[in-house]
């Protein structure tokens, strides 16, 4: 099929060329990005797409089909062209004003979400809350819960609140520009602090993959410093809302367990505890206030 006269073609025959396109610019996954993106411009799940294989796309459809392959080809993110990413089972909208969420990032909340049903965990503070997602999350999932989320941008925190009202749970949750702590008022003793920090070092920012570190919002993704930063910060201003037995919840970097734990001790912290991720790799680390 050629790219140049476009008129209506098989879904088949489209996605081939999509495939195609996208494998011509190394793009890892051509084959199921190339699906994904289809399928979000035909409105059809993978049941649909198969079923329908034979059936014709017309040509407006396969030009937009054909931007898009362009735009994944310039290594943009999948989620941001789509404007959607799943996280713990919830519907998230996602753009360059916010992280995309990972599946890492579930193994935080179920975490949490353990904990909650030994450990009361009623209100709660979000550090940083991008997209929304580990707020939303704790809302949806946490019988009772209400949260306080914070972040220094005001572009992340509008998408928040777009996440936590398609998701039915604004009403759990109190979004707050602040800079960590600084514009937090008057919350009273809560039971957990959770964060999620921009914990990449300036060091290893240019090594991260094309598109994260070229479309994502740097401010999320490093301290410009030695990634540390935030924890430190956190934990020392988290003793100061925290009641005594609630707990600071972390997601950190692969390579940061020790240090991490040793300002978790440094800053009176006790039952830390570590947890890996799918490729066991230390990613959740949880404190406890004595």
């Amino acid at each position: 099929m050629s790219t140049e006269t476009v008129t209506s073609h098989p879904i088949n025959d489209v996605l081939a060329l999509g495939r195609m396109l996208l494998e011509e610019k190394h793009v890892s996954d051509a084959n199921i990005d190339a699906k994904l993106l289809l399928m979000h411009v035909l409105d059809m799940d993978t049941m649909e797409l198969l079923t329908g294989s034979k059936n014709l796309v017309g040509a407006e459809q396969i030009n937009e089909y054909l931007n898009l392959v362009n735009q994944r080809g310039a290594k943009e993110p999948l989620q941001y062209i789509t404007k959607q990413q799943e996280f713990m089972g919830l519907p998230f909208f996602v753009d360059k004003r916010v992280l995309i969420p990972r599946q890492d990032t579930e193994l935080l909340v179920e975490a949490i979400i353990n904990m909650s049903k030994t450990i009361p965990i009623k209100k709660a503070i979000e550090v940083g809350v991008g997209s929304g997602c580990i707020s939303i999350a704790l809302a949806a999932l946490v019988k009772d819960i209400s949260v306080i989320g914070v972040d220094i941008s005001q572009d992340a925190l509008d998408v928040a609140l777009e996440n936590a009202k398609a998701n039915d749970v604004e009403d759990k949750i109190q979004f707050i520009q602040s800079d960590l702590f600084s514009s937090i008022e008057d919350v009273g003793p809560v039971d957990l602090i959770v964060s999620n920090p921009p914990y990449i070092s300036k060091t290893e920012i240019d090594t991260l993959m094309e598109e994260v570190r070229e479309f994502e919002p740097r401010i999320a993704l490093t301290d410009e410093g030695d990634g540390l930063k935030f924890y430190s910060s956190i934990a020392m201003e988290a003793k100061y809302y925290l009641r005594e037995g609630g707990v600071l919840a972390f997601e950190i970097g692969h390579n940061q367990a020790e240090d991490v734990r040793n300002i978790l001790i440094y800053e009176g912290y006790k039952n830390i505890e570590l947890l890996q991720d799918y490729n066991s790799r230390d990613r959740v680390i949880i404190g406890i206030m004595r």
